[in-house]
C-alpha cells in the first residue's frame, strides 16, 4: 500500500529508495529547501532538516505534465515540512516523490466504462 502525505496543494507519495540522478540539491541544518512556493500567498512549504532533493523526470512518467516536483531523501529518523497556513508534517525516514495537487472542477471527472 502506498503511503501518501499532504498539506495544502502538496502531495508526498512515498517511494522505493532509488539512485539519486538529475538535478540534486541539498540544504544545511537549518537552512530551509523549499519544495514548493504557494501560487495565492507566496508561502512556502520547505523542510529544515538536512535532506536531499533531486529532479528527474524519467522517475515522473506517470504525472501529469507541470504536476512533478522532484524526490527528496531523508536520511536522518525524520524531516519535517513547514508552511505558514498549515500544521507542520512530519515524514519518517524514506525517499518520497513530491507533486502538486491539482484542484479539479465538475468537468475534470470521468466516468469509465467497462
Amino acid at each position: 500500500m502506498t503511503e501518501i502525505f499532504a498539506q495544502g496543494d502538496l502531495l508526498l507519495e512515498r517511494v522505493p529508495d532509488v539512485v539519486p540522478s538529475g538535478t540534486i540539491a541539498q540544504n544545511a541544518e537549518g537552512a530551509a529547501l523549499v519544495l514548493l512556493e504557494g501560487e495565492a500567498t507566496g508561502h512556502c512549504h520547505a523542510i529544515r532538516e538536512r535532506v536531499m532533493m533531486f529532479r528527474d523526470e524519467k522517475l515522473a512518467r506517470d504525472i501529469p505534465a507541470g504536476l512533478y516536483l522532484g524526490h527528496v531523501r531523508i536520511a536522518s529518523a525524520y524531516a519535517r515540512v513547514t508552511h505558514d497556513e498549515h500544521a507542520p508534517l512530519t515524514l519518517p525516514r524514506g525517499t518520497y516523490r513530491i507533486r502538486r495537487q491539482r484542484e479539479l472542477g465538475p468537468r475534470d471527472a470521468r466516468v469509465l466504462a467497462d
